[in-house]
């Protein structure tokens, strides 16, 4: 008699007991919804991780536009004209810039002819910045320097 009033008191107050666990299709349900859960997240991740890339790559032309401002200037208070093509490599070695990181590799991109900022009269008008493994050095498919007020992440290409 008492165990028949155990059973309805536990079935009274929405509590019934269970001693098995959780099935193999619960677990398997389970297993599969993380799964799911964590491509989504992977995928999220990865596009985050890419559009960070291409940012940093068009700061890094931001500042080889700036450093050039600050080249100018100094070449106007020198009673110099400045040069209509400005290098990277020239801009470095004349230390108005430091080697930076290439965002794609992680490593430090030497100074070179082949990265540029192009000057119209006292301001900087359009870079050229070439990466290991792509550049902003490209529109409309000619291989051009980029316009400042043009640069965007979309304008990145491979080399």
């Amino acid at each position: 008699m008492k165990k028949i009033t155990k059973t309805v008191n536990r079935k009274r107050s929405g509590m019934i007991h269970n001693d098995k666990g959780m099935t193999l299709i619960e677990l398997l349900a389970i297993i599969v919804i993380l799964g799911i859960i964590s491509a989504i997240a992977v995928t999220v991740m990865t596009k985050v991780i890419e559009n960070t890339k291409d940012r940093a790559f068009v700061a890094n032309a931001l500042a080889l536009k700036e450093a050039a401002t600050f080249y100018i200037r100094q070449e106007i208070a020198e009673g110099n004209n400045p040069k209509e093509r400005i290098t990277y490599k020239e801009l470095a070695d004349r230390q108005f810039i430091d080697s930076f990181t290439d965002p794609d590799t992680g490593n430090y991109l030497q100074p070179s002819e082949e990265s540029y900022v192009e000057i119209i009269g006292t301001r900087v008008a359009a870079v050229c910045l070439k990466g290991e493994k792509r550049n902003l050095c490209s529109k409309n498919g000619l291989d051009t320097a980029i316009p400042i007020d043009e640069l965007s992440t979309d304008l990145i290409s491979p080399n």
